[in-house]
């Protein structure tokens, strides 16, 4: 089982995003891959849940707010039932958007003794001024990507898209960094980088 974490800040198009993913690793292969998603929401109800399950897609929710802040425990309790109960070749956990990546990689790992790759999206748009309020979280987010999406790209010129990116760079040299625009339709080469990265026989 393959277990990718999806992070990013609120609003920066992880559903999408998630979609787009999700539908392609299904489609790898004549019989299908099988393809779970956890999705990790702040709150009672799962905001993105009738969307996700419209797509076809197998959810199971969790309730109890942000894994890494209550210890994992939850998350790692659905991660086994899935393990035991559906044995997926993949596994996407959505996390909340104000979530530590590493924490919930550390978790899982140590657990399960896989390897988790991270995913995480920059928003373009709001970049300059999610930074000046909240830098430690956002640079946290993205310091442990394997995989950067700079999202919305379309809403922010290019001289500013350079410099955004000479900051994640900054953050993270090692990532692999794309730009996206989460409502259309993405160049499968950046799915397939994903699911034959190197990070997967690290």
């Amino acid at each position: 089982m393959k277990v990718l974490l999806l992070g990013g800040f609120l609003g920066s198009g992880k559903t999408s995003i998630l979609l787009r993913l999700a539908q392609y690793l299904v489609s790898r292969s004549e019989g299908g891959t099988k393809v779970m998603i956890i999705e990790n929401e702040i709150g009672e109800v799962g905001v993105d849940d009738k969307l996700l399950k419209s797509q076809g897609l197998q959810v199971r929710e969790l309730f109890a707010g942000c894994a890494c802040c209550s210890g994992g425990a939850d998350l790692i309790n659905d991660i086994s039932y899935i393990k035991k109960n559906f044995d997926p070749e993949w596994l996407i956990i959505e996390s909340t958007g104000v979530a530590y990546p590493l924490q919930i990689k550390e978790n899982v790992e140590g657990v399960f003794k896989v390897r988790v790759g991270v995913l995480c999206l920059a928003d373009a748009q709001r970049w300059r001024r999610l930074r000046r309020a909240m830098s430690e979280l956002i640079d946290c987010q993205l310091e442990c990507a394997d995989w950067i999406l700079l999202n919305k790209v379309d809403l922010v010129e290019e001289e500013q898209l350079a410099g955004i990116e000479e900051d994640i760079k900054g953050i993270n040299p090692r990532a692999e960094l794309h730009r996206t625009v989460g409502n259309r339709p993405m160049d499968d080469g950046i799915w397939r980088g994903i699911a034959e990265g190197s990070v997967w026989n690290a």
